[in-house]
This record gives C-alpha cells, structure tokens and sequence, in this order.
C-alpha cells in the first residue's frame, strides 16, 4: 500500500510537470497575437507597440529565449490582435474614465490595422464629445481619417463627426454628414462582421438625428435597422434596442411607416 501510495504521488507529480507547463504553453498560443506579411510569412507572439511605422513584436524561440522583432506596417497584409483586457472595463464607465483608460491604448497602437484599435479610437472621440472636448475629439476623428485612408475605417471618423453635429444640435449638418454611410449600407444588406459593426453605429447616430426632428417612425426604423440587419456587435444592438423601446415609451402608438 505504501509503496503504491508513493508511485501514484509520484506519478501525479510527474503527469503535472508534464500537464502543467502544456497548459501554459497553449494559454500562450492561444493568446498570442500574429503578424501575416505581405509575402504570406506569418509571425506570432505579443505585439507591444507601434513607432516610426514599425509594428514591435516579442516572439518565442525554438529553444525556449525570447526574439524582439520590428516589422514596417507597410509590409503587413493583416494582424489578428486580441483587445487589451482594459477594453472590457470601459463598458457603460463615466467619459473620464474611458479617457483614462484609452488614452495610453491609442497613444501606444494608433495606427495598427486592428479592429479593436479603431473601436478604442472611436471610443476616445465620443469620450471627448461627451465632456465637451471638442477639439480634442476632432483631432481624434482626424487622425482615424489620416492613419486609414481608402478603408472602410474611415466610416467611424465620419460618423464620429456626425454625431458630434448632432450633440452639439446641427441636426441637418449630422444627417447630411451620415447620410452617404446610411445609403450604401441600404445597399448592402449582407455586410462581412466588421462593416456591419460600422453601419451599425452610423444608424444609431442617422436614428438620433431623426428623433431629434421628431421624425418619429424613421427614427424607430433605424433603430431596428441595427436590431435586425447589422446585429455584429452585440453592445450596439443593446443600445439600439433601448433607444427603440425609450421612443416607444415616450411616444405610444409609434410604428413604422
């Protein structure tokens, strides 16, 4: 009996050196960010920053050391980069709070082509619309114009634009700022995840603009747009379903036309 006790405490030991580190290993993998280059190289590991427009990447090597690589952004097809924890926390925070939060994000990433890098700039913007920051919100809108030229990304400058008219109460001035965004989303009906997210905030702005003009059933319209046809982002289909059922509440017998 003792002497199987002892194989067996041993045995599991040994099967957790074993288990252990492979657990970590593909906790890592699974985390690790990567770099697919133009001539279809992929690298892997943590990307930690961008400067000068070279992409910083820390990579394992195959005898367990660490390699820092520079790669220029003109030389990268795509990046798959998972957003930083600190993205999680922001939901439903105070504007200051985002700031905090993205401020040093956005410092740090603007630039790269990733999805969550735009989502952090667009958030930043409307922050600094909310405390009334409006230069500093345009200077955001601008660089997403500046650093993504001829890409879809540029829909969530325009729209930051738009919605920052419609705070400050230049209705028509939002409208026909957002309007071009909402005609070719009516056109594309079966949009890829990432353009759908984009039209979906663009009608949520297009949907408060019309509110505003007391265009009641055009408005609740919009906000169903989101619900039902660019459902990507489930935080803004949420939003879209409050603003729907609050002009409901506030204006019973509302439908739409």
């Amino acid at each position: 009996m003792a002497i199987g006790a002892f194989f067996s405490c041993r045995f599991l030991k040994l099967l957790g050196l074993v288990i252990f580190p492979a657990l970590l290993l593909a906790a890592r993998c699974c985390a690790d960010d990567q770099i697919e280059k133009k001539d279809h190289t992929i690298i892997r590991g943590q990307i930690t920053g961008l400067a000068d427009g070279q992409v910083s990447i820390q990579s394992q090597t195959s005898n367990g050391g660490t390699a820092k690589l520079t790669v220029y952004l003109s030389d990268i097809q795509s990046i798959t980069m998972a957003p930083p924890a600190a993205m999680a926390r922001i939901k439903d925070a105070p504007p200051a709070s985002v700031i905090a939060t993205l401020e040093p994000l956005v410092k740090e990433y603007a630039g790269l082509p990733a999805d969550w890098v735009l989502d952090a700039m667009a958030q930043l913007g409307d922050a600094y619309d909310a405390l009334g920051q409006e230069d500093k919100a345009s200077a955001v809108y601008d660089q997403i114009n500046q650093l993504y030229p001829n890409s879809p990304y540029q829909m969530l400058a325009v729209t930051g634009k738009a919605r920052q008219s419609l705070t400050q109460g230049r209705i028509d001035e939002a409208l026909a700022t957002i309007q071009p965004i909402i005609t070719e989303a009516n056109q594309n009906l079966a949009p890829p995840p990432s353009k759908g997210r984009l039209y979906a905030n663009a009608f949520l702005v297009y949907g408060q603009a019309l509110e505003a003009q007391k265009k009641l059933p055009a408005a609740l319209e919009a906000y169903l747009t989101v619900v039902t046809m660019f459902y990507q982002n489930p935080t803004l289909v949420e939003k879209a379903r409050q603003l729907a059922k609050n002009l409901r509440d506030q204006n019973p017998g509302v439908g739409v036309d």
